[in-house]
């Protein structure tokens, strides 16, 4: 089947039209505002939030909602809160956990209910990241989701630990 020029001519224009209004939409749709945010990738492949308002911008990291084990968590949603307080783990309570989790390796025989113990008691991923903290500095600067990989298998893990610490609130603020 053979295309007219005049076909050509009407298929180019709706293509036209459609570009147009489609840049219009990106560039001045409903978001256009005197206060914009912008959403980008940070240098640790983190989304990065600029907010501008009165003429001042500031770029905050958002942190790693998923990686709770991460000792900088605690730091990265005090920094996303802008200030607010949050809940921490007391460094008391952390130690004591950290020592449960390092003495549930045994060596014929783990303690997997021990494990499971610590991380129901956790009430947020905040702890977690305290949690994580203690036992780094408590065991000879030993990472502690390593330390669980020693001994519990991919399955344990799973349903002890990770599957508690993903139900978990990302943070609790103090009242």
């Amino acid at each position: 089947m053979k295309i007219s020029k005049t076909m050509w001519w009407v298929v180019g224009g709706a293509g036209t039209i459609g570009l147009g209004i489609g840049l219009y939409v990106l560039f001045f749709g409903k978001n256009n505002k005197k206060d914009h945010v912008f959403m980008g990738v940070g240098t640790l492949d983190k989304p990065v939030i600029v907010a501008q308002g009165g003429g001042t911008a500031t770029a905050v990291t958002e942190p790693n909602w998923k990686n709770p084990f991460d000792m900088n968590y605690n730091k990265d949603v005090n920094t996303w809160l802008g200030g607010k307080k949050i809940k921490e783990l007391p460094e008391s309570v952390a130690k004591h956990f950290a020592a449960k989790l390092f003495n549930a390796k045994g060596t014929f025989n783990d303690d997997e209910q021990a494990v499971a113990r610590v991380f129901k008691s956790l009430q947020d991923k905040t702890q977690v990241a305290s949690l994580s903290r203690a036992f780094y500095y408590q065991y000879g600067r030993r990472d502690m989701w390593q330390y669980l990989r020693s001994f519990l298998s991919d399955s344990e893990l799973k349903e002890l630990v990770y599957d508690q610490v993903r139900s978990l609130p990302n943070y609790r603020l103090v009242a």
